[in-house]
């Protein structure tokens, strides 16, 4: 196994943090300038361990969440097993569905629990962990679709928000989806729980059974995909309004129930240039500006 790269970008004064499929960008801000220094040594030795600890319990990681029968002893992997069985109502799932966000949240709290800051964002390929400090405020960037980069809205998130994660989710993203979104991203307490609701309201943006959908088993597509024999999609053809009007309506009603629980704050859903909103009272704003996907604007 590779060795972790743990290094200060000198351009853009963020930690960057890679090992293995593993990639984390950290901005850290603080009163004190020496902070993100000793932050930076610190992150070393436990970072290192992540990665090693995720496949000591990979097999576990991997099985559905209704068959495992004790839960598994890492941080990490506990974090994901609970975040994928509080959400096993919707679907079926294993613990891997919340594994980017467990690991931005783990970082996080690493950051958070070791030394005084203002702000800290964990960014694991766009599932991202933050913490505020009192009175501290940032404006998040929300897109539209996966593939393009301009942000159509903008949510203001204040430190009294109780929100701690976001992620996002769609049919072209880095991961597999069994449903058509464009996009789909979720705001809840923990990056954990957002990149877990982000997956199954994406799933959830459907037209079952339409022959414009054109699916393959994720064991053909990936051999180790935790997805196994269930259809992927891969292709999606032209929509009528109707059809997209009903695929968004099947993802917001699963983003409705989520809010319902109190398990998520809000839900972004778009799919071909049209978007159903699921929220709470915060600041939004719409609009495009030249962000990427998720980009946090600090």
């Amino acid at each position: 196994m590779e060795k972790p790269f743990v290094a200060l970008d000198q351009k853009t004064n963020r930690i960057v943090m890679r090992h293995g499929p593993i990639d984390l960008l950290v901005k850290i801000d603080a009163d004190d300038p020496n902070v993100l220094g000793a932050a930076l040594r610190f992150l070393n030795e436990p970072f290192g361990e992540v990665l090693p600890s995720l496949c000591e319990e990979l097999p576990m990681l991997r099985t559905n969440v209704e068959r495992i029968t004790y839960p598994p002893k890492g941080t990490i992997a506990g974090k994901m097993y609970e975040s994928a069985a509080s959400f096993s109502r919707f679907d079926t799932v294993t613990p891997m569905i919340a594994v980017a966000g467990s690991v931005a949240d783990y970082v996080c709290g690493l950051i958070d629990d070791h030394f005084e800051t203002r702000r800290i964002i964990v960014n694991n390929g766009g599932d991202i962990a933050f913490r505020l400090d009192q009175d501290q405020t940032m404006a998040v960037g929300i897109c539209d679709d996966i593939t393009a980069p301009d942000i159509s809205t903008t949510v203001t998130l204040g430190w009294l928000d109780s929100v701690g994660g976001m992620a996002t989710s769609g049919w072209r993203g880095r991961s597999f989806s069994l449903g058509i979104a464009d996009a789909v991203t979720v705001l809840a307490k923990t990056a954990s729980q957002a990149d877990t609701a982000a997956t199954l309201v994406a799933n959830a943006v459907d037209l079952p059974g339409s022959p414009k959908v054109v699916r393959q088993s994720a064991s053909e597509l990936s051999p180790d995909s935790d997805l196994e024999e269930r259809k992927v999609t891969v292709d999606v053809g032209t929509l009528s309004q109707p059809e997209i009007d009903q695929a968004l309506s099947n993802g917001t009603e699963t983003a409705e129930r989520m809010k319902a629980a109190g398990q998520i704050h809000s839900a972004y859903l778009s799919l071909r240039g049209h978007r159903r909103v699921v929220c709470s009272p915060i600041g939004v704003q719409t609009g495009s500006n030249s962000h990427q996907l998720n980009h946090i604007a600090v």
